[in-house]
């Protein structure tokens, strides 16, 4: 068993809820892509039941300052340690794109001190026991970078056209990168989170197998669901979406 550091962290660092809903039955815990922020989740609604809280990794919109994350496994942890102070209401972790893979520590460790989520919803992306098929592009040059981020689309892709506002977020996006190609977990199955994961049929960069991978992650269920649209699927398809992830935590469907 891997032995990690834990630190004491506080959830107001981490954690951004435009809608707070203290009586809402559970908590959706949800981590972005490489060069996401908590806004990605602003827009989430998912009704009076199921309170919305988006991650803010560090050296990004208002936590510009900070030291990138190094460590991918380190980055989960922190943010489970984090999830763990909050009140106890069933908790269910939404990661898209590189968010999976650090919902999936977060998972991990979240286990291992018996706070366990519900559920683990893990969108675009590949297994943690499925090698990454792509090129690594963390280190191309800026302009290099930036062409090939602007080809997987999403809102961040407009951002890149100016060169003003590359030359800030290309360091964090770069950052992320870096996470995710040195990721290579010794993978340990979740004993009690079900997974869910979710592709898009269009999506050029996650395939059926390394989405299929995820079912070796788990001890207590998977299942899979697809969705029209490419790697950023969730931004056209999000009433699906938040449907899919309504029936699978088992709550009411509304809007408030």
């Amino acid at each position: 068993m891997r032995i990690r550091r834990a630190p004491r962290t506080s959830s107001e660092i981490w954690f951004r809820c435009p809608r707070p809903l203290p009586g809402a039955r559970a908590r959706l815990v949800c981590f972005p892509h490489a060069g996401g922020s908590a806004a990605a989740f602003h827009s989430w609604n998912m009704g009076p039941d199921v309170e919305v809280v988006g991650v803010q990794y560090p050296g990004r919109a208002d936590r510009f300052g900070d030291p990138f994350p190094e460590d991918l496994e380190q980055l989960g942890l922190e943010i489970g340690e984090a999830i763990a102070t909050l009140d106890e209401r069933p908790t269910a972790l939404f990661g898209h794109s590189l968010g999976a893979l650090v919902a999936y520590e977060a998972a991990r460790h979240l286990e291992e001190i018996g706070r366990a989520p519900v559920h683990l919803f893990a969108s675009a992306c590949r297994s943690p026991q499925v090698a990454d098929s792509r090129p690594p592009i963390a280190g191309l040059d800026d302009a290099t970078l930036a062409a090939e981020l602007m080809k997987m689309g999403g809102t961040d892709a407009l951002v890149l056209k100016d060169l003003e506002l590359r030359d800030l977020v290309l360091p964090y996006i770069r950052a992320d990168f870096t996470l995710l190609e040195a990721y290579a977990p010794l993978v340990e199955p979740l004993a009690v989170t079900p997974v869910l994961a979710l592709n898009a049929v269009a999506d050029p960069y996650v395939t059926d197998a390394e989405i299929a991978g995820w079912s070796g992650v788990t001890q207590a269920g998977f299942r899979a669901e697809r969705f029209a649209g490419d790697h950023f699927y969730l931004v056209p398809r999000q009433e699906e979406v938040l449907a899919t992830l309504h029936a699978a935590l088992g709550v009411q469907q509304g809007r408030g």
